[in-house]
């Protein structure tokens, strides 16, 4: 069957490499090997002593002590299947536990694979609209009442990309519930698990809910190591973990032995990692937050509540005046694109209800590229 393109990936091939400054990144501040190495210098040498073969389809077994480590008592190592990102893990689970005559419920705007790894299972998909009027809430009120009959998996983000709002404990825990009450797996993405801007490294995970929650983790966020394509899938139930293996079996097999043994350093050193991360979210956060909120004649915001991305949106006389008279926030980035220098990420890459741009904020040179975007801004409003 024809695969829908990857848009948002086609979006970076094409620009990412090619601007000064990525002011749209989803990822924080990257480690070099040194880096990590420094953390545990013990480590070197096994590195450099590593032999470059095949290693075990279910992960690194210190790997998956270290991942499990950082979650609840409910979660153990055998709990643990790593991945070769996280794009492999929803693909996979979703190829097990999804079939012809399914539907899945996902959670909008998204991150694409959450919608197009389940038609690729032959399965229909149905969104959960959210509201920035609302503040892009997600509730179990509106969960309930877009299920169907047929609905098998409820996919959710939390905190959410591109936005970076955080569904509450209380109301993941209802969710579950409801989920659990007629039989449906949920799957919460929890990429950036770890980056709320306040509270303990470990945070909660609704891993913790119930053994039909299953979710993703991963080192390219918060750790800011996403080249060592590494992510991970917590799942209780032992049938439907079996079921993302055998389908795994023909994707990737296993990991990269050096990307594990990496890894399983920097989770290892996640207080460190991670409180180092969420000081520069803050320090970022707070250098970017007056400048939206003085732009309101351009756009609404509603704040993110953890991780390195945000989403404001774009009002419609705004989008029109700087694109000429179409609502194309594509068009909107790429003025921004050549004539600041910076990429920021259209919100049409995400699905978005309303024109927006992502922000991401998580990179040490944020700084250079928010002095060009609020340059070109005023551009914009002296014209």
């Amino acid at each position: 069957m024809p695969i829908e393109p990857f848009h948002l990936e086609r979006y970076f091939a094409d620009f990412e490499f090619e601007t000064p400054i990525l002011l749209g990144a989803s990822d924080c501040e990257t480690m070099s090997v040194g880096d990590l190495f420094d953390l545990d210098p013990s480590a070197r040498g096994r590195f450099e002593e590593m032999r470059l073969g095949y290693t075990h389809s279910r992960g690194d077994a210190e790997l998956r002590a270290a991942v499990a480590d950082s979650y609840g008592k409910e979660v153990g190592p055998e709990d643990v299947l790593v991945h070769a990102a996280g794009v492999e893990v929803i693909t996979t689970l979703m190829l097990a536990t999804l079939g012809p005559g399914d539907r899945m419920l996902v959670q909008m705007p998204c991150y694409q694979v959450l919608r197009t790894a389940p038609v690729m299972a032959g399965a229909e998909v149905d969104r959960l609209a959210t509201d920035p009027r609302e503040g892009w809430r997600v509730t179990v009120e509106a969960v309930e009442e877009a299920l169907t009959p047929d609905t098998r998996v409820v996919a959710l983000n939390s905190p959410h990309n591109p936005t970076g709002r955080v569904i509450p404990r209380e109301e993941l825990r209802r969710i579950a519930e409801l989920c659990g009450d007629r039989g449906i797996v949920l799957f919460v993405d929890e990429a950036y698990r770890g980056t709320r801007y306040e509270g303990p490294v470990d945070e909660f995970s609704a891993s913790e809910l119930g053994e039909h929650v299953v979710t993703l983790g991963l080192v390219s966020k918060g750790y800011g190591l996403p080249g060592l394509r590494l992510g991970w899938l917590v799942c209780r139930d032992p049938s439907m973990r079996a079921a993302v293996e055998r389908v795994k079996d023909y994707t990737t097999i296993c990991a990269p032995g050096p990307s594990e043994l990496l890894a399983t350093i920097a989770i290892r050193s996640r207080d460190r990692i991670l409180t180092a991360t969420r000081e520069r979210l803050r320090a970022h956060l707070d250098l970017l937050a007056p400048l939206l909120r003085a732009r309101s004649d351009l756009l609404d915001w509603v704040p993110p509540d953890a991780g390195p991305i945000t989403f404001p949106t774009l009002h419609e006389a705004a989008v029109r005046e700087i694109t000429g008279g179409t609502m194309d926030d594509r068009a909107v980035a790429e003025r921004i694109r050549t004539e600041a220098g910076v990429l920021v990420i259209p919100g049409s890459l995400f699905d978005a209800p309303v024109p927006g741009l992502r922000i991401g904020f998580g990179r040490a040179n944020f700084p250079d590229g928010l002095a060009r975007f609020e340059a070109w801004l005023d551009t914009i409003e002296s014209a």
